[in-house]
């Protein structure tokens, strides 16, 4: 239910998105951002990347006995985008 609710949000993220552009008249929409704002969408893109990743190849070790390889990278991409977000302070 969690992962479908991923996917779903990024879709209906992303279609948003799609509508903002043609709506907005001075250019591309995403040519307007902060580059900090940029690091977000592509941290994003990683992150779901990964998890189909994780859904498509399930190791049968794991790490530390409790979580997969994917839990593990879904973590440090997040703490690496707060990390940059808190850096360049994205307002």
């Amino acid at each position: 239910m969690a992962i479908g609710n991923l996917f779903g949000s990024n879709l209906f993220n992303v279609l948003v998105l799609v509508v903002d552009d043609i709506a907005y008249l001075e250019g591309p929409l995403l040519a307007s951002i902060s580059p900090v704002h940029a690091m977000s969408a592509f941290s994003a893109l990683m992150m779901t990347g990964v998890a189909i990743g994780g859904l498509l190849y399930r190791p049968r070790t794991r790490i530390f006995r409790t979580v997969g390889w994917a839990s593990v990278v879904l973590f440090v991409v997040y703490v690496l985008n707060g990390y940059v977000l808190y850096l360049y302070g994205a307002v």
